[in-house]
């Protein structure tokens, strides 16, 4: 997910990988599965087939944390802060972990082109010989929408292919 904010001078992008649901939605569904499950080891549990019980949650605690993973894995942020003297990334979970700082005028966006047709290809910006890879986790028509918005920042936008590659 790409947006776009214009705050005092400045053009935020905010580059997110799409979420089917927020961790709320993930903790309704996992007590539902908690409630469904619970109550079928219960009644087998009456029956007498008590060893279900461990199963059932060892089940529950690997569904949890599989939900809890990918929520967290879902929650990656970067936010590119474009001025007109200065251009930074920033990339983190909850709060920037990363940070590059490069000028303006001497960045570009480098977009290469990916191995297989249907992959997205490869966006970094390049500044002084240093790279930083950007929106691994977009399609491509969040791709295009990024490209716009860098390109409406001043940024100079390369094409390259994939060197070194053989078609077969």
């Amino acid at each position: 997910m790409v947006s776009v904010r214009q705050d005092a001078g400045q053009r935020l992008i905010i580059l997110r990988p799409n979420r089917s649901a927020d961790w709320h939605q993930n903790r309704l569904l996992w007590l539902f599965i908690f409630a469904h499950s619970a109550l079928i080891a219960v009644g087998f549990a009456l029956a007498g087939a008590w060893m279900i019980l461990p199963f059932a949650g060892m089940e529950l605690l690997l569904v949890g944390t599989a939900l809890w993973y990918v929520n967290w894995k879902c929650s990656h942020q970067q936010v590119i802060t474009v001025d007109e003297e200065t251009l930074s990334v920033d990339k983190g979970v909850l709060r920037p972990r990363r940070r590059w700082e490069f000028s303006t005028e001497d960045t570009s966006v480098s977009v290469l082109e990916a191995p297989y047709p249907n992959d997205p290809p490869r966006v970094s910006l390049c500044s002084a010989g240093e790279r930083v890879s950007i929106g691994e986790f977009l399609g491509h028509e969040e791709l295009a929408e990024l490209l716009t918005r860098l390109r409406a920042c001043g940024l100079r936008v390369r094409q390259q292919g994939q060197a070194g590659t053989r078609r077969f």
